[in-house]
């Protein structure tokens, strides 16, 4: 079997310069040639997409990746693809091309929290682990994430430790499989409510204004979003947000503009007829919100995809209509 890797950058391709902060350096076939099992499971070709810090990657190099990514999809001598790439907006990048990304090839994105030149490093491990999940017949059109020896549906995996090697996790349904030694167990087959989309590339857009609800938090912080493609707002509990803020949310919906709600929480969903004061659940389908069910990182990359597509009514329910 041949498996492509695809690197982007990020920590797992970082070595510290002549002052000793790390920045991204290294190529695929560096990451490549530090793990020599990986020829025992797989034979690997090399891609540079590009070799940034995660949190420089826009949506337009999603858009590009994605795009890439249906073109190895299309190379009969591909059995599988891992994208390396930092792990601040990993998940984010997962997601949008799990959104996507309509071929059978499997991607497994990876990436590090150690970069190579400290003790214990992370990265040839997660690479191998990746190579393994990527080869497994189970994984066959699935987009997913690797890392510490965890397999993760890409739709619900997210950062959960800045620092910690064992930072992604899936909170509310854990993890699709483990990694125990050469084999990948798996446990779980996520059911995804997402639509298969036809995305318009040149349609994407990074203007949509995403916003926590925070305790009393001032109105005039959303005052931005009226000039936005879309709001993605993260409620407090299970759609609850200051009545105070609830005229500001009138003038951005009378300025066309989309509000997308979740809440802030790391589990669960919005309520739909639990609470009926202001600034409940009620107000939220009155200023006809859009529903959705992930964090807002992740709600933010699914409202920017379909509006892309230009079928947001089919990627969120809309309970007030």
């Amino acid at each position: 079997m041949t498996v492509t890797v695809v690197s982007t950058g990020g920590t797992i391709a970082s070595t510290p310069d002549s002052g000793g902060d790390a920045s991204p350096q290294l190529t695929g076939e560096d990451l490549v040639s530090a793990v020599p099992e990986l020829a025992d499971v797989a034979e690997i070709d090399t891609e540079e997409f590009s070799n940034v810090p995660s949190a420089h990657f826009t949506i337009e190099q999603m858009g590009a990746l994605a795009r890439f990514l249906t073109e190895l999809d299309d190379d009969p001598d591909v059995d599988g693809i891992v994208v390396t790439q930092g792990t601040d907006v990993l998940e984010e990048s997962a997601y949008f091309v799990d959104l996507c990304y309509r071929g059978e090839t499997p991607v497994v994105f990876t990436g590090a929290m150690r970069n190579p030149s400290l003790p214990s490093a992370d990265g040839p491990a997660n690479l191998l682990a990746s190579v393994r999940a990527a080869t497994d017949e189970h994984a066959s059109g699935r987009v997913l994430v690797a890392f510490n020896d965890r397999v993760h549906a890409a739709r619900e995996v997210t950062k959960t430790n800045s620092m910690n090697l064992d930072t992604f996790r899936s909170p509310e349904f854990g993890p699709l499989g483990v990694i125990d030694e050469s084999r990948v167990t798996w446990r779980r087959t996520p059911e995804s409510p997402d639509p298969d989309l036809a995305v318009e590339y040149d349609d994407l857009t990074n203007d949509v204004y995403a916003a926590f609800v925070t305790a009393d938090v001032a109105p005039e912080h959303l005052a931005p979003a009226r000039e936005s493609d879309a709001l993605c707002l993260a409620t407090t509990g299970a759609g609850h947000i200051p009545p105070k803020i609830v005229p500001e949310l009138e003038s951005v919906v009378e300025n066309g503009v989309p509000i997308v709600a979740t809440t802030r929480c790391p589990e669960g969903r919005l309520a739909r007829d639990t609470y009926g004061f202001r600034g409940s659940e009620r107000t939220l389908q009155e200023l006809g919100c859009y529903y959705g069910d992930l964090n807002l990182q992740k709600t933010r990359i699914r409202t920017i995809v379909g509006l892309a597509a230009g079928r947001l009514d089919d990627v969120f329910e809309r309970p007030g209509e």
